[in-house]
């Protein structure tokens, strides 16, 4: 009996180790799948800022286009006061 008794004691402590590794496989299992939704997160994240600074670069590209316009309708302003004395993007003194 006393055999018997301890074969089951072996058994039942590789069966508490059995459960103790997959335990830890779980916890594992766990923290993956934690960090694989943080860098899901962090990708969206990233994403978001691409995204703004894509439409900050469109942004600029047009207060660009509108100086440009700006300056091109101040050389017309200009050629209409001095026609003779403005030529392009320069203005030259005139003597009266």
């Amino acid at each position: 009996m006393e055999f018997k008794d301890s074969l089951t004691s072996i058994k039942d402590s590789f069966t508490s180790i059995k459960d103790s590794f997959t335990s830890i496989k779980d916890s594992f299992t766990s923290i993956k799948d934690s960090f694989t939704s943080i860098k899901d997160s962090l990708t969206e994240f990233k994403d978001s800022f691409t995204s703004i600074k894509d439409s900050l670069m469109e942004f600029k590209a047009s207060l660009m286009e509108f100086k440009d316009s700006l300056m091109e309708f101040k050389d017309s302003l200009m050629e209409l006061s001095y026609p003779v004395a403005y030529s392009g993007s320069r203005l030259r003194e005139v003597h009266p």
